[in-house]
């Protein structure tokens, strides 16, 4: 019998690779946290309950993290209970994940750096671990692999494509309030597969949709009764909800006005103090780095963060035709909306505004590693299979 090869063993059983390992990450993940239910899951859980006893939420809001609510809501009516639902929530994780790696074929060559991401993002624990969390970040990011794998898979040369990933989108949006930041790439992704005169009427809806985004802004901090649209640097708060010790500097701000107003207000007549916080979150966000964590903790980021950073910088310059400018853009316009709204407001205590770009980077890192070994080994052929 002849033996059978790495590239024909990837070719038949990718998909059983990548199911095998996820499997075995989650397993460790719940040997070390078990399901999760407590913290923040059990506002989820409360919201979900209140939902079947009265049929709507306590606040308009939640509908920005119905994915989870409802697979909460689904198995309490299955009384299945939240075992139940986390193994919902994982299910739809287990899909992105394969759905991700179709889309990772697609762009890479063979398949075995489509299979190094996949291990990757499994194996980076601050990253998959949310899985056994009930919290909403596990269907944010599954729903985000979904997105990010539709657009590779299918651009949108076809209304059917551009449906399905518009369904994705949506998905995004009501996995968490953040997701409405991909809009922006999409945006720009459309707009690079447009033909010319589409190219036009896109355009043209930028107006549209730049005033729809005032009005959306102005409503989201109108409706918030315990945050308003500069508290961020009122408090110079970093970390959201943890303000600084003071004494703050004494800011000229505006008290009348819409938000996006008072905001402008803050930003030309505070600039110095504006550029001086936007440094230190803009540090924060990409180093994930906290002073609560240990010395181990933040050393495991760096060790990671800084070779990805250097992949990803050579990856966005390489001139290798890896993947089309289309999805290039909407991954550097989502990473840069990410950026600009930390400065604007602040960042997460546990790093989960950046996890959601995360699969973005190691993207971009990929390809950068494809360009190195190119370097390295003098040679323009594609990557092979059985490294």
């Amino acid at each position: 019998m002849k033996p059978v090869s790495f590239s024909v063993a990837l070719q038949k059983h990718g998909k059983l690779i990548v199911t095998g390992a996820w499997v075995l990450s989650t397993l460790l993940y719940l040997y070390y946290f078990g399901i999760v239910t407590n913290l923040e899951a059990g506002k989820y859980i409360e919201e979900a309950h209140r939902y079947i006893d009265n049929g709507a939420f306590s606040a308009p809001r939640y509908w920005f993290y119905a994915v989870t609510l409802f697979i909460m809501i689904i198995s309490i009516k299955l009384q299945v209970g939240m075992t139940g639902a986390f193994i919902l929530q994982a299910l739809l994780n287990l899909f992105a994940y394969l759905f991700f790696y179709k889309a990772l074929q697609k762009l890479f060559p063979g398949k075995f750096i489509a299979l190094l991401v996949i291990f990757y993002l499994l194996a980076f624990w601050p990253y998959q671990s949310w899985v056994v969390f009930l919290f909403t970040e596990s269907a944010f990011f599954s729903s985000i692999l979904i997105f990010t794998a539709a657009l590779i898979l299918y651009p949108p040369d076809r209304w059917k494509n551009f449906i399905l990933a518009g369904t994705c989108l949506l998905l995004v949006i009501i996995s968490r309030p953040l997701g409405i930041l991909f809009c922006g790439g999409w945006y720009v992704y459309l707009f690079i597969h447009a033909s010319k005169k589409m190219k036009l009427v896109i355009a043209g809806c930028s107006v549209v949709l730049a005033t729809l985004a005032y009005f959306t802004i102005n409503a989201v901090f109108n409706s918030i009764r315990d945050w308003t649209i500069t508290q961020a640097f009122e408090q110079e708060s970093i970390i959201c909800d943890l303000p600084a010790a003071g004494p703050y500097e004494k800011l000229d701000l505006s008290a009348t006005g819409s938000p996006v107003y008072q905001l402008y207000y803050y930003l030309v007549h505070n600039f110095n103090h504006f550029i001086h916080f936007a440094g230190i979150k803009l540090r924060y966000f990409f180093l994930m780095k906290r002073p609560y964590y240990s010395f181990t903790h933040n050393l495991f980021l760096l060790v990671n963060l800084i070779p990805l950073y250097l992949l990803s910088l050579i990856g966005i310059f390489s001139k290798a035709n890896e993947f089309g400018k289309g999805i290039m853009a909407f991954i550097l316009v989502t990473i840069l909306l990410y950026a600009l709204t930390i400065i604007l407001q602040c960042d997460d205590y546990h790093n989960r505004f950046f996890l959601s770009i995360y699969p973005l980077l190691v993207i971009l890192a990929a390809k950068g590693s494809i360009h190195y070994y190119r370097i390295f080994f003098n040679t323009t052929k594609r990557l092979p299979v059985s490294v």
